[in-house]
């Protein structure tokens, strides 16, 4: 028989605890000790942006950040685990804001990129040791790769437009190359073209020795030299994948050559008809090479840009020479100084005319091309113009209005109210081109030819020549004096170099000046931009 005792022994046991006897209590268990944190806010969406390879472009990080039973100092730090973005210095917390200013590194492959930009509270600046707390900042990254500057203005569109963004408190010059002397009078360089690190140049002769060289992007040293001896005339280049094109003109020798980018050896040699014309650079689209003359003038030619077979000639008549086809995917583009042309780039064949009625038919050289636009529009300049001088250098004398023409409607749609000089530049729906008498650069509306702002060259005996290059935050121009960079949001003069010229563009970002205001003076320069 067992004695069970459930009272006492449950007072027993729950005396251990000092739950039984006398009535009396334990005190409460003492509170948790306060935890230290940080709370981080960031304000703003996430970023978002489009840029090209190489671009700095600026990103501000921002918000608001508060703490709580904090026994020490507090330091943001924002980082990158991707390493897409420039890393700051820590910055100890004051108020109860914080701003951080990034920038994308110039490193960033061409390509698509997401991630998150992150923001810690830290005890030290070192930020060895962490407050709990972090907020972090989603992104994306659209990086384009740039194309480099391969014929007239750039492109087959010749738009004139670079879509880098630039620093001009970054640029430098950084060499100089010359022609070496020579007999023949004229001693210039016609104008340049950059792709894979290297600036291809060729000699404006008038019955010299024909020289194509390339000359190396780093140090202006030459990386090969193929001369053609003496020849009546040397055309600027054109550069398009693995070949250097550019034509030798002059009756029975008139004749495109093509050239190995690589090493200069010669490719093809293809002939087409001419007196004594003059040709600007070929324009490359596809598999095509393409380039006007003719023996009476107003035809262009189109050749395989691989075997240098000739494809077709289309006969407009017009303009004598001097001018650079623009082309896409179906067609090919010419302005004869009275009428647009739409070939087709198949075969040849003419696909509409599009008569300008502020042109003429002037049996003078054309010196331009079509500007291909964002609109399904080309802009040319109205009549033909002359230069006074048996080269492939020398500026035009004739200021004439720009006119533009419907692609698709196939029909005229407006001239701009002033007459220019120099080759325009076209970039997103705004078109840049430089008048004299005064001087003057305007802005002008791509879809109605309207003037939006305007640019006068610091001196007022300052006049403008040569062409137009925009980037997405810079204009380059150039005057008598010198080549400027002015800044599109502000609209000031942000960069000055004081020797005009003749202006390229490359990919590795170096600023090609081919000086002399009017003609070559067979310098090349380069300024280094970023």
């Amino acid at each position: 028989m067992s004695l069970r005792l459930p009272g006492l022994f449950s007072c027993v046991a729950l005396s251990l605890l000092s739950a039984c006897g006398g009535g009396g209590s334990s005190p409460p268990p003492a509170p948790p000790t306060p935890q230290p944190s940080v709370s981080l806010t960031l304000s703003g969406a996430p970023l978002s942006r489009d840029l090209a390879a190489g671009d700095e472009v600026g990103v501000a990080v921002e918000g608001s950040w508060s703490g709580q039973h904090l026994d020490g100092p507090v330091y943001l730090s924002v980082r990158d685990s991707a390493g897409r973005f420039t890393q700051p210095q820590a910055q100890a917390a004051s108020g109860n804001s914080f701003s951080f200013a990034l920038s994308t590194l110039p490193e960033l492959a061409a390509g698509n990129h997401a991630g998150s930009i992150e923001v810690r509270a830290c005890k030290d600046p070192a930020c060895a040791a962490t407050w709990p707390g972090t907020a972090a900042l989603a992104y994306t990254l659209k990086v384009a790769a740039v194309g480099d500057w391969e014929m007239h203005q750039r492109d087959a569109a010749h738009s004139g437009y670079v879509p880098i963004t630039l620093n001009p408190a970054r640029f430098a010059r950084a060499w100089e190359w010359k022609r070496a002397a020579g007999s023949e009078p004229i001693g210039g360089i016609n104008p340049v073209v950059a792709a894979g690190g290297k600036v291809f140049v060729t000699t404006d002769v008038y019955f010299g020795e024909g020289v194509v060289q390339a000359l190396n992007e780093k140090d202006g040293s030459e990386a090969w030299r193929r001369s053609l001896g003496q020849v009546p005339a040397f055309g600027p280049p054109s550069v398009s994948g693995a070949r250097v094109y550019a034509a030798v003109t002059g009756h029975e020798q008139t004749a495109l050559w093509s050239f190995d980018a690589a090493g200069g050896e010669v490719r093809a040699k293809s002939g087409f008809s001419g007196q004594w014309p003059h040709v600007m650079a070929p324009t490359v689209f596809r598999d095509q090479v393409l380039t006007g003359a003719g023996y009476y003038g107003g035809e262009t030619y189109a050749f395989s840009a691989t075997t240098g077979a000739r494809n077709w000639v289309h006969q407009a008549g017009g303009a004598w020479d001097m001018w650079a086809p623009a082309a896409d995917e179906t067609y090919v583009y010419h302005h004869n100084g009275a009428a647009l042309y739409l070939i087709e780039r198949a075969t040849g064949a003419t696909a509409a005319k599009i008569d300008d009625p502020m042109g003429n038919n002037s049996g003078y050289a054309y010196h331009g091309g079509p500007l291909l636009g964002s609109k399904r529009n080309a802009i040319s300049f109205a009549g033909g113009a002359f230069s006074g001088r048996a080269s492939s250098n020398v500026e035009q004398y004739d200021q004439r209005v720009l006119s533009s023409f419907d692609l698709e409607a196939r029909r005229y749609n407006w001239s701009s109210a002033s007459a220019y000089l120099t080759v325009p530049a076209l970039a997103e729906g705004v078109l840049y081109a430089g008048r004299n008498q005064p001087a003057v650069l305007d802005a002008m509306d791509e879809a109605s030819g309207k003037v939006l702002w305007s640019w006068f060259p610091p001196e007022s005996s300052e006049t403008l020549h040569r062409n137009i290059i925009v980037t997405r935050n810079l204009l380059f121009a150039s005057t008598d004096r010198a080549v400027y960079a002015i800044d599109l949001a502000t609209k000031k003069v942000v960069w000055r170099h004081p020797e005009p010229g003749m202006l390229a563009l490359s990919a590795g970002r170096t600023l090609y000046i081919a000086t002399g205001a009017r003609e070559s003076d067979g310098r090349l320069v380069a300024i280094r931009l970023q």
